[in-house]
């Protein structure tokens, strides 16, 4: 069953996603890894952000998993973008 703050932090995400949609696609330059970069640190400061203060409920427990995997894939892309930069075609 789905609470109320489940839905609303669901709901939060994905207008956060969908405005990095638009921005990206308003400014041209629209990619899967901008919008994977956009996605999850909106994810990451919405976790943070509603982090309750003294209880922590299980479902919010589990958010550490995705937390831990995006970041894994944010630095590989933060990696290859810089060895591109840096090294030339990558």
């Amino acid at each position: 069953m789905v609470t109320a703050s489940q839905r609303q932090f669901l709901c939060a995400q994905a207008g956060w996603t969908l405005a990095c949609i638009v921005l990206l696609a308003t400014a041209g330059v629209l990619s899967v890894e901008l919008l994977f970069v956009g996605a999850f640190l909106g994810f990451a400061i919405l976790t943070a952000l509603t982090a309750p203060v003294h209880a922590a409920p299980a479902w919010r427990l589990r958010l550490r998993w995705p937390l831990v995997a995006g970041t894994l894939v944010f630095l590989v892309v933060v990696g290859t973008r810089t060895l591109e930069k840096f090294v030339g075609s990558f």
